[in-house]
């Protein structure tokens, strides 16, 4: 069954908050309408008498749609010309169908012109997911609409009007003032991205779209709305086990920004396999040899090996990337194309001549921005500092540091030994390290307080990056990353590298790295799945009548399920990322400490994705589609991890283990009191030595390979050159079909010419006769 005809079915929700009032919500209604955007369905828009709500008298700037009042709900959609124009203005790229057999079909951007025939009735993977004519799936139809919606420009006056200046600039004295003063105050409320008067104090027409103006005040959430009969299909075809996730289907209802998360998930779960297995082969022979992770000589050739299987991996990673691309039609999307915004709604800045267009444009220095950044990073490294506070206590109840590592240093107390908290850790007390236990204690608070602090810092990360002002949402987006990443990797590893690098104790390392994977593990489940499930279920029995049941025609027979889904969480999927980035590093960094984590991983990969898909489809609001040609900056982290992966499987090797004591035992010396092997004064700067020979070697060895693959698949290559040789014979014909003409009308101009000389020449034998 296709998807039905546009013009009859919501495709995007638009809700109003408690900020808007009556005329604010008209104002957008009008502008919406003007604008091409049909409203097919609403909820609270109208009284049980059928009598519109919207509109009525109220004093301005009260709140009516607060408590006490429904929840304004509208249905949005817009024609199916008005689909094809936005697809040709976003350059959408599509199958496209040629008359050459051994081309059946190219990637070309949407025309809705003379070549509009060519893009109708292509065959599809899921035919179910699009249009009657096989144009648009779902994704993209959401994707268009929204774009519609947000280069809305009409009635934005209108809209301005209805919203209600602050108090504070509306005190009894502003009363008194010119009219046009009042007006530029009112104005003003719209925030900087209404401009009501330039530099020189000149009135402007205001250049904001209606989704900024909105936006900016908060009024509105907008969302695509769930197709049920697609959402189910994705879920029975995803519930299979050893099968990979419909991908495809995903693509087509959610867009590629979160089928590239899809597709990185599955990908890396399949990868797994080859260190999994290895690890799991070495843990086998390890126990048969009756050999700790300590002594064990084969265990650093795992390490060894999966820095160098990181190193393919993502760069197998890249070539995979850019088929999907290629084939979901982004490969030629620019950086400025993979976000639905391009300017920023909170970007500040002076009024200027732009450039390029010459029009009036927001300009803010670029030397600016970038001291921001410094001081952000300064308060980004306090707040680090902080969190190292917390670490410490952490190893301290953990018994990580304790009485002993404080008598190992002599006269000198142990520099993170606290007693207070360390002999919580001491045999008997609450948290025992020697506890089969009481040991997991430390581990869950220390993983509820990380979790509390990453999201403590997530508001903190985007506070500073509104304050550093930059002017695309993608600059944005990738700041708040970065920020993010960097403290909840340093929050994940800062005690595994205490452990390996510092203390140097591998079964503690080992015991850590064991805890903070399993419990990690089940966290995510628990977290993102079992309690937001239960949160809904009590939500659905204290409001049955709002969570009542769609059809699959998205008909009004449901009542109010427009308000349900608006009050479902939005997905973001930066904590997805991260938890997929942290466990990469767990199984790259320490492979040779916990060879097992990798075939752990892929077992709990395919339980992830599984459970983020059901989140996603069950508990969260269907995101906006977003056009993307791959996983962004994430892929850098990988490479990072990837390639830091050789120097800390090194350093494990040979200091934290006795393994290198198994390949070079003249190299270390035993002490007899303490039991503890270590190098010998004599032979540290060998082992140093062998060590940096070791990374090298690898280091050169993997880059040569990885430089030998190339990132786009030759698959790719041969259709864009089959794109190309298209466009180079048509034009060819274009060519010699041109030339033919010219040809022609040459010939016949000379034609005419010869019979014009005979004339004057025929009277004149004519006239001497």
């Amino acid at each position: 069954m296709a998807l039905p005809p546009v013009a009859k079915t919501p495709v995007l929700l638009m809700r109003f908050t408690p900020k808007a009032s009556h005329e604010v919500i008209a104002a957008a209604i009008q502008a919406l309408t003007e604008g091409g955007i049909i409203i097919v369905d609403s909820e609270g828009l109208h009284d049980e008498n059928g009598k519109l709500i919207v509109g009525g008298s109220s004093d301005h700037g009260n709140n009516n749609n607060g408590k006490g009042s429904p929840v304004v709900v509208l249905g949005l959609t817009t024609t199916q010309g008005l689909l094809e124009h936005e697809a040709e203005l976003l350059r959408i790229s599509k199958p496209c169908g040629t008359s050459h057999r051994h081309i059946p079909t190219i990637m070309e951007p949407f025309s809705s012109g003379s070549a509009r025939e060519d893009f109708i009735n292509i065959k599809h993977v899921n035919d179910d997911d699009y249009d009657d004519e096989g144009l648009f799936n779902s994704a993209e139809r959401a994707l268009l609409v929204e774009c519609n919606y947000l280069t809305i420009r009409s009635s934005i006056k209108a809209l301005i009007a209805a919203i209600p200046a602050p108090t504070s600039m509306l005190s009894e004295e502003d009363k008194h003032l010119p009219s046009k003063i009042v007006h530029k105050l009112r104005h003003s409320a719209v925030g900087n991205k209404v401009q009501a008067f330039a530099e020189d104090n000149e009135y402007e027409t205001p250049t904001s779209t209606l989704f900024q103006v909105l936006r900016q005040n908060e009024y509105v959430d907008v969302a695509p709305v769930h197709i049920p009969r697609i959402k189910k299909r994705i879920l029975k075809e995803n519930y299979a086990i050893m099968t990979a996730p419909p991908l495809q289907a995903i693509r087509d209802y959610y867009g590629e920004g979160v089928a590239f998360y899809f597709a990185w998930m599955n990908f890396m779960t399949w990868w797994f396999a080859f260190p999994g297995m290895l690890g799991l082969v070495v843990y086998v022979l390890r126990v048969y040899r009756g050999h700790t992770i300590d002594d064990c000589d084969l265990t650093p050739f795992v390490g060894l090996a999966t820095f160098c299987w990181a190193v393919l991996c993502t760069r197998y990673w890249e070539r995979y990337e850019a088929e999907l691309a290629y084939k979901w039609g982004t490969f030629a999307v620019t950086e400025g194309d993979t976000l639905r915004l391009g300017k920023r709604i909170g970007f500040k800045g002076k009024m200027r001549s732009s450039p390029i267009t010459g029009a009036k444009e927001r300009y803010y220095p670029a030397y600016k921005r970038q001291l921001k950044c410094v001081v952000s990073a300064i308060i980004t490294i306090f707040i680090l500092a902080g969190a190292c506070v917390v670490m410490v206590i952490s190893m301290n109840v953990q018994g990580y540091v304790s009485r002993a590592d404080r008598e190992l240093w002599g006269e000198r107390d142990h520099p993170l030994y606290f007693p207070f908290f360390s002999q919580l850790a001491e045999e008997g007390g609450i948290f025992d390290a020697n506890s089969s236990w009481k040991i997991y204690g430390p581990v869950i608070l220390r993983a509820i307080v990380v979790v509390n602090m990453n999201s403590q810092y997530s508001h903190l990360a985007e506070m500073l990056t509104e304050w550093e002002n930059h002017e695309t949402v993608l600059g944005h987006q990738n700041s708040v990353i970065l920020k993010r990443v960097l403290f909840e990797a340093f929050d994940a590893s800062v005690v595994l590298f205490y452990l390996a690098f510092f203390e140097r104790d591998i079964y503690l390392l080992r015991s850590e790295l064991v805890g903070a994977f399993n419990v990690d593990a089940l966290r995510r489940v628990f977290t993102e799945c079992v309690l937001p499930y239960i949160c809904k279920c009590f939500k659905k029995e204290k409001d049955p009548v709002g969570m009542s049941k769609k059809n699959d025609d998205l008909t009004k027979d449901a009542t109010g399920y427009l308000a349900s889904e608006a009050e479902l969480e939005q997905y973001d999927t930066f904590d997805d990322y991260i938890e997929m980035l942290i466990q990469f590093g767990y199984v790259t960094l320490f492979a040779s400490a916990y060879p097992l984590a990798a075939f752990l991983a892929m077992g709990a990969n395919m339980i992830e994705i599984r459970s983020d898909l059901w989140k996603i489809t069950h508990l969260c609001r269907r995101m906006s589609p977003v056009r993307a040609n791959g996983i962004g900056m994430w892929k850098l982290s990988l490479k990072a991890i990837a390639w830091l992966a050789a120097g800390s499987n090194l350093l494990i090797f040979a200091f934290t283990s006795s393994q290198m004591q198994q390949w070079f035992p003249e190299f270390y010396v035993t002490d007899e009191i303490t039991g503890r092997t270590s190098p010998g004064a004599s032979s540290s700067n060998e082992i140093l030595l062998i060590v940096l020979i070791i990374e090298q070697f690898l280091v050169v060895i993997a880059g040569l390979v990885n430089n030998s693959v190339p990132t786009i698949p030759q698959s790719v290559c041969i259709d864009i050159q089959r794109r190309n040789w298209f466009h180079e014979h048509l034009a060819s014909k274009r060519r010699h079909r041109t030339a033919t003409r010219t040809s022609t009308g040459i010939t016949a101009l000379s034609h005419t010419i010869k019979q014009l000389d005979r004339k004057p020449a025929s009277r004149q034998a004519s006239s001497v006769n």
